[in-house]
């Protein structure tokens, strides 16, 4: 895939924004500033020359991702990280800061690239988002927390790009700012139609405690400031569907086997499938411990809750652990279903969440060393909705995944769930023969 940039922006917040905006970041956000940063690309079908993509399309994005910074400060933003003993991390907004655009053309089949079908993994990274160099200086180091790439197919369609850095935001954040840009692109710069963000953090549950604690743990660290990993050589990337069909029927087979677990939930049965899927591709240790996690949205489970709309981290890890040999047999998919909906309904308790961050670096030293498969993303986020005036997304990649053993996932256009893997092109085989064969089993239960 040969990528060519052709231009580099920096893009300001439109005027009206306020001159400085200093955002604390708290313990839900700290414990993410060492690690990698997330990559996404969306893929949009235009039939659009790189005359019309330059001198149209590109100015109105520009336009409209200046106004909606307006009300996204943080995003243009610098994070602070502090070298003295006595301050805190923030992000700090002033005047001069911008968030950097880059625009670049690619040559490669755009009907290729948002196929399905397992394609060289990193052939997707030409088309992410490089954050421009960290500042360092006796007292800070300073960062971006974002950028955006946009990249023309030439008359086949165009690729949208994120970097993020995750202690600014996640990605329920992340996604009120896609869906906001979108629809002021849309509307040529009209009213935009989400809640704009809510900044507070004083009501946020145990905050001034949970926030030193963990900052004591992090700062003898240094943040995470652009992605270090070279892109894998070996790895291909493959997406796999659950069809609405296909989720009932594994919700009414957990339900028939172990009903103490009540009608469980899109996301449970979608984890445990995945779960048991992975452990019926191969291994041959029976005993080996394993580890199954992924973050979800607490803001509504916090003491207070906290709005929707709020902007920032509100993620609590829910942790499953089994062995190998549970997980590969029969039952494997039950198992995983009892575990998984077990570890989840205690992480969405409001008092887990203080015990959870207390703890959170004696959970994670038991689980170094083994095997750990996440799950990012979510099963109530359309990755592909926000429409910037061609319609819906065709295709997105989660492309941090290919970094560690991850499943990202999302709805599919027709309400079901897309699964995106990443993994070596001899295992990918293995996983597509098992996920064809457990989905036929169990469809006819």
């Amino acid at each position: 895939m040969a990528v060519k940039i052709v231009e580099t922006y920096s893009v300001s917040p439109s005027s009206g924004a306020a001159a400085k905006l200093t955002l604390p970041l708290l313990y839900f956000d700290i414990v993410w500033l060492d690690t990698i940063l997330t990559e996404t690309l969306h893929f949009y079908p235009l039939k659009c020359s790189e005359s019309r993509f330059l001198e149209t399309v590109v100015v109105n994005l520009k336009h409209s991702l200046s106004l909606t910074l307006k009300d996204f400060l943080p995003l243009a933003s610098k994070i602070i990280f502090p070298l003295t003993s006595a301050a805190m991390p923030a992000s700090r907004y002033t005047a001069s800061d911008s968030l950097a655009l880059v625009i670049a053309t690619s040559d490669d089949d755009f009907s290729y690239v948002v196929s399905n079908r397992p394609k060289a993994a990193g052939d997707f990274h030409h088309l992410v988002a490089q954050m421009p160099a960290a500042v360092y200086s006796s007292d800070e180091i300073k960062f971006s927390p974002f950028a955006i790439q946009l990249t023309l197919f030439p008359n086949q369609g165009i690729c949208i790009g994120f970097t993020h850095h995750h202690s600014i935001c996640d990605a329920n954040t992340l996604s009120d700012f896609l869906h906001t840009w979108a629809s002021i692109n849309k509307s040529n710069g009209g009213e935009q139609l989400n809640l704009l963000p809510f900044y507070g953090r004083d009501s946020v549950q145990d905050s001034t405690k949970l926030t030193v604690a963990h900052w004591n743990q992090m700062k003898t660290n240094r943040p995470t400031v652009s992605l270090t990993p070279p892109p894998p050589s070996d790895k291909v990337r493959a997406t796999f569907h659950l069809s609405n069909a296909q989720i009932e029927k594994l919700k009414s087979w957990v339900t028939i086997k172990k009903p103490s677990i009540g009608r469980p939930s899109t996301f449970v049965v979608v984890c445990a499938f995945i779960w048991s899927c992975l452990n019926k591709c191969g291994g041959d240790n029976d005993d080996e411990t394993q580890y199954f996690g992924s973050p979800v949205n607490c803001r509504q489970r916090l003491n207070p809750p906290l709005p929707d709309n709020y902007f920032g981290n509100c993620l609590i890890q829910f942790i499953a652990v089994s062995s190998h040999g549970k997980l590969k047999g029969n039952d494997g998919f039950i198992t995983a279903a009892e575990l998984v909906a077990t570890a989840l309904k205690i992480a969405l308790k409001s008092t887990t969440v203080s015990e959870f961050f207390e703890n959170r670096a004696e959970i994670f030293s038991e689980m170094k060393g083994k095997r750990v498969i996440r799950v990012v993303g979510s099963s109530k986020l359309d990755q592909c909705d926000a429409d910037y005036g061609w319609g819906r997304a065709v295709k997105y990649e989660c492309i941090h995944t290919d970094f560690y053993e991850a499943v990202h996932v999302c709805k599919d256009i027709h309400g079901g769930i897309e699964l995106g893997l990443s993994m070596p092109k001899p295992n990918m085989d293995i996983f597509a023969e098992v996920f064809t064969k457990c989905l036929y089993i169990n469809s006819k239960l």
